[in-house]
């Protein structure tokens, strides 16, 4: 003599249910189509558009974008109070950040610098060893608060390092850091 519970019959009745929209789910999804990050533009530059801007936030733009575009587009309606400097011909660069300062409807001054580490690895944008802060370098594997004041203090007094590889004339950074740190700095 069995009895019948209400509550299996509804979980069974639940189960099934999602069963019917997954199946459904998976039938509207493009097949063979590459990913939406895979198809992304390789040519695209990722820039955050700061203080000033009336919508502040990471933007896509074409590759070989100067500043001066960028605030044609993202700032319809303001112009310069003096002749324009000369940061707003060179392209920018994804992972740069770009604020205006703005004295009514024109604008004062332009600062270009670079995003935090940690959202450079978010968005996938390959570091350089001579654009970060001891606070950037903190962000990575095997780098603590220590080490990363050393390659500050290292990068100040023989300066700039060029390139990943150069890392290694830091105490305390070896082959393996080096290694391990390879795929922050590289296109993925």
């Amino acid at each position: 003599m069995r009895r019948s519970d209400p509550v299996r019959g509804i979980r069974l009745l639940v189960i099934l249910l999602l069963g019917v929209w997954g199946w459904r789910a998976a039938e509207m999804l493009p097949r063979g189509e590459p990913s939406p990050q895979s198809s992304s533009d390789p040519s695209a530059v990722f820039v955050l558009l700061g203080e000033g801007f009336p919508r502040p936030g990471i933007h896509q733009f074409h590759d070989g974008i100067t500043p001066g575009g960028v605030i044609k587009m993202a700032a319809p309606g303001v112009s310069f109070k003096s002749p324009p400097d000369p940061l707003l011909l060179l392209p920018l660069s994804s992972g740069e950040v770009l604020d205006i300062v703005l004295q009514g409807s024109q604008i004062a001054g332009i600062k270009r610098y670079w995003m935090p580490a940690g959202m450079q690895i978010t968005l996938f944008i390959p570091l350089h060893p001579d654009r970060m802060t001891a606070d950037d370098w903190e962000v990575l594997p095997g780098i603590g608060q220590e080490l990363a004041r050393r390659i500050e203090e290292d990068r100040q007094k023989n300066g700039d390092f060029g390139s990943l590889k150069s890392l290694a004339r830091v105490r305390g950074i070896g082959p393996k850091l080096v290694g391990r740190l390879k795929p922050y700095f590289e296109k993925p």
